[in-house]
């Protein structure tokens, strides 16, 4: 076997070897990239039942307030009318119990609708999201916590039922974040329509949120009202974007696809 012949089975077998080195490379970088995506579904779904779990808490923690209303507020007042009305089986009822029955009666009929009314708002079914969101504005504005105003862009269409409740739910959890942690002067909402759809925006002068603190406290634990805001948004496929402006203001934007919507009708 002459020198030339040597060169070539060498340069084979090198041949051979890094033909099998960049096989077992590329089978090493799938499985690289395969465990890559398994972890990052395995994260996903980790986080997509810490949204489930805080919507389902956050859900239960309604029913037991509702509940301890009913029972400490309305039981406790209608168990009192009960006692004047049997205060004495054996005699007539007299007008001052007879009196005091109805007062603590009407006190029940008025919790009640205290209750409904924050199931359910009643502008909200009837008015509308922007006369809503304006008397939410107003009521926080005569608080004196703030100063607050409400900026129409464009009228706000009506939309539906669930669209609408959502975005007040929402709107009400912002409000509250701002009273709780911003330590904000002041608050404007703006309403409008663009050509992406409806835009909610609120900007206030105190310490907020970026929208990378946002996706990060998100899936902290204890975060439950910024996890009801996505829970909410995600359910009408709304999105939202936390932002500081170069005057320092913080502002959050929801933004409503009006494929989201189904109802046409202005307010």
């Amino acid at each position: 076997m002459n020198h030339l012949s040597v060169l070539i089975i060498i340069g084979i077998i090198a041949m051979m070897i890094l033909a099998f080195g960049l096989i077992v490379f590329v089978i090493m970088y799938q499985r690289r990239i395969i465990a890559h995506h398994l972890e990052l579904k395995k994260v996903n779904a980790q986080k997509e039942l810490e949204l489930v779990q805080a919507s389902i808490q956050s859900e239960e923690d309604e029913r037991m307030r509702i509940a301890s209303e009913l029972h400490d507020d309305v039981g406790a007042t209608l168990a009192s009318a009960r006692l004047f009305l049997y205060k004495d089986k054996n005699s007539q009822f007299d007008e001052k119990i007879i009196n005091q029955s109805k007062e603590l009666l009407d006190e029940s009929i008025t919790k009640i609708r205290n209750i409904s009314h924050k199931l359910q708002p009643a502008t909200l079914q009837h008015l509308g999201l922007e006369l809503s969101l304006q008397a939410l504005i107003e009521t926080l504005d005569k608080s004196d916590t703030l100063m607050a105003t409400h900026i129409i862009l464009q009228p706000l269409p009506r939309v539906a039922d669930n669209v609408e409740l959502a975005v007040y739910r929402v709107s009400q959890e912002i409000i509250a974040n701002i009273l709780k942690h911003a330590k904000a002067m002041s608050v404007t909402l703006e309403t409008g329509v663009s050509d992406a759809g409806i835009t909610i925006l609120f900007t206030h002068d105190g310490s907020g949120l970026t929208q990378e603190l946002y996706e990060m406290q998100i899936y902290k634990k204890g975060s439950t009202g910024l996890k009801n805001i996505v829970n909410r948004l995600k359910s009408i496929n709304a999105t939202i974007q936390f932002y500081v402006d170069d005057s320092y203001f913080f502002r959050a934007l929801i933004t409503i696809p009006f494929a989201s919507t189904s109802k046409s009708e202005p307010i």
